[in-house]
């Protein structure tokens, strides 16, 4: 592992499942494992499959100025974007040129939380807030798993009640597992 300051919590168990925890975003990320790389690509594919992705940033952005801080960031129009609900965005610099993704959760009426890679997302963002009435917190201490594949939902189910009635790109605070 190079250069990594921040941990995932799950660190130690990649560890015992054979990573090498490689640099991303600054986080020691679990690549590959000991294990038949075909096989967890099937998994997911077929069943579910669990990911750390707690390299990803997270930005909080709140106040009567945050909707028009991520309109100047991203290629997204806040207005349509209803809290308890999440959109895919690009961001872009002045000039226009593409410079990260980002996942935009609107959890309020003026909050919102921006998940971006390893680009210039929270550069972007802070210099978007200059002059405005919001409050930005970059958040190291959020971590982010993705359980993906085609029973997710039906694993997810047994656990979360109400995970079945979201929306395509809605969001809910909930419990799992006492967490």
């Amino acid at each position: 592992m190079t250069n990594s300051w921040r941990f995932s919590a799950l660190a130690d168990r990649h560890r015992a499942l054979g990573s090498a925890l490689e640099d991303w975003s600054g986080m020691g990320t679990a690549w590959s494992y000991a294990g038949d790389p075909a096989a967890e690509y099937m998994a997911i594919r077929t069943k579910a499959g669990l990911m750390d992705v707690s390299g990803l940033k997270k930005v909080h952005i709140t106040g009567p100025g945050a909707s028009h801080v991520i309109e100047r960031a991203t290629t997204r129009n806040m207005e349509k974007l209803m809290p308890g609900r999440a959109v895919y965005a690009c961001m872009l610099n002045d000039g226009g040129k593409f410079i990260d993704d980002c996942v935009i959760y609107r959890t309020g009426p003026n909050a919102f939380m921006v998940v971006h890679g390893s680009g210039q997302g929270f550069e972007q963002l802070t210099m978007a807030a200059e002059g405005r009435d919001v409050s930005i917190r970059f958040d190291d201490n959020l971590h982010d798993l993705s359980l993906q594949g085609p029973l997710a939902v039906d694993y997810l189910a047994k656990y979360v009640p109400g995970i079945r009635d979201l929306p395509y790109f809605g969001i809910l605070q909930t419990s799992l597992f006492g967490v």
